[in-house]
Order: C-alpha cells, then structure tokens, then sequence
C-alpha cells in the first residue's frame, strides 16, 4: 500500500517553528512527521511546537514519531512542545505519561513557554 500523505504546514514563529499537520497521524502517515521534524532537527533552531488541533485521529505510531522527535530535539539543542485541545490525543498523552516531560498546552504560544531551557 502506498503511504498515504499528510499535509504538514510548517511556520516560523518567534524563536522555534509551528508544525500543522492535518490529517490522521498514523502508521500510514506519520513518516511525514519523522521526516519534518529531522528537517528541523538540522536546523539552526532546533524547537519545535507541533499544533495537533487539526488531527482528527492518532495512533501509538504517530504517539512513538512524537517521542522520537522529543529525543532527537533535545540532543540537538531544542525541545519539542504539544499544541493540543482535543480531549483524546490528551488523554493519550496522560495514559502514557508523554505529558510529564514536555510541555502541553492549549495554544502553540502557551505550549512554546514550556520548553525545556538549554545552555544555548
């Protein structure tokens, strides 16, 4: 089966970057998000706020992908943050407790404001 595609904006904001995906984030889709975040990890600014109020549905694939991301992140200097209203992603991050070490919130701005701070 080919992957399927997720559409991934990606916006610059003060001092990180805002990924948008919108779509499912799963098995099927969620290479996109590897490949965006490894993007970023490259970058001279490796933080990131991934907005997930326009994913409708995500698995533990798309949970594992966000994990990574934190990780890889992290090792290159940044962090990653979790713009998230919707009550199921939430209480997947609670269940697994993604949520004790990174920041969740309710808008990118509020999220942005718990990234772990690094000797830059």
């Amino acid at each position: 089966m080919a992957q399927q595609k997720i559409e991934i904006d990606v916006s610059d904001a003060d001092g990180y970057q805002v990924l948008r995906p919108d779509g499912d984030l799963d098995v099927y889709t969620v290479g996109s998000l590897r490949d965006a975040i490894g993007a970023i990890v490259e970058s001279d600014n490796p933080s990131v706020v991934v907005d997930l109020d326009s994913v409708p549905f995500m698995d533990s694939s798309g949970l594992g992908a966000l994990m990574g991301g934190v990780r890889r992140l992290r090792e290159a200097g940044g962090d990653l943050a979790i713009a998230c209203t919707r009550e199921q992603h939430l209480k997947l991050f609670t269940i697994t407790g993604f949520g004790e070490g990174v920041s969740i919130a309710p808008t990118v701005d509020e999220a942005a404001k718990g990234f772990k701070q690094t000797n830059a």
